[in-house]
């Protein structure tokens, strides 16, 4: 009989196939580790490990908002599926050599916060299915990969992946270095302050023009994907235009955290 405190989707629809597996891994993982300390404890010669385990389960298997549920059948039904399982051992190298990159971005820089308004959830999650979980992950496909291929891949419409493209390439300020104490009389000046962009549309070798306040925007360092300013204290937290070239222009305030746009004459095919 069913507990009255498991959820009622679990009750309808099973268990979440990865929550699923991940059940039976903590198990044999928890097995591994009692064998390892009766080798220790015990001073044994020779003890015995689960190399390979094998599960023929019958359940029945539907989706639910596109998550995989499994739910074991119960006597007497004659309609679910047989699903096989074989779980094997792998190293640690080999998990994180395949293992998905969860490597932490600044919170304001993820993708669900560069796209918002620009992007529903629904795409979202269908670029989610083909592997591009952040910012990084979708400008890198400007680069890699035609817009109409990667459409297709998503399920998505072409336009709507332009723009999300489009959002994506745009500058963000990621950090605004104040000047130091050392800095007070090295003749530097109102250009002690640094603010460093992330610019995912800059490509190596090219120098950006900046203004802001009517002004350039001296730029003291240029990469591939990363600018660095030395604006004057009177530019700061007022909105720079930046001159990629070849008619790419964005703005973005000079501020910490903050978002930049393309200008509005900038053509939707210049992301894909």
């Amino acid at each position: 009989m069913t507990s009255p405190s498991v959820p009622t989707l679990v009750q309808d629809s099973g268990v979440p196939f990865d929550v699923f597996i991940q059940s039976l891994t903590e198990q044999l993982d928890k097995a591994q580790a009692a064998m390892a300390l009766k080798a220790r404890v015990a001073k044994l010669p020779l003890t015995f490990a689960v190399k390979d385990v094998s599960l023929d389960l019958r359940a029945f298997v539907q989706v639910v908002d596109d998550d995989v549920f499994v739910r074991p059948s119960s006597p007497g039904d004659t309609e679910a599926s047989t699903i096989k399982l074989t779980l094997t051992t792998i190293t640690r190298s080999m998990v994180e050599e395949n293992a998905v990159d969860f490597k932490a971005e600044e919170p304001q820089f993820t993708l669900r916060e560069a796209l918002q308004g620009h992007m529903s959830d629904e795409d979202q999650r269908r670029l989610e299915r083909i592997g591009v979980r952040t910012v990084e992950q979708l400008t890198e496909l400007r680069k890699t990969a035609g817009t109409d291929v990667v459409a297709r891949l998503a399920r998505m419409p072409v336009n709507r992946l332009q723009q999300a493209l489009m959002v994506a390439a745009a500058p963000r300020v990621t950090q605004v270095e104040a000047p130091g104490p050392e800095s007070a009389g090295n003749g530097r000046g109102g250009l002690a302050t640094r603010v460093h962009l992330q610019a995912p549309g800059l490509r190596a070798g090219r120098i950006p023009f900046v203004r802001a306040a009517g002004q350039d925007v001296p730029v003291v360092e240029s990469h591939e994907g990363r600018i660095v300013l030395a604006p004057h204290a009177t530019q700061l937290g007022l909105e720079a235009e930046v001159d990629f070239g070849d008619g790419e222009v964005a703005h973005v305030p000079l501020t910490a955290g903050s978002l930049g746009r393309w200008a509005s004459g900038r053509a939707a095919g210049g992301a894909a």
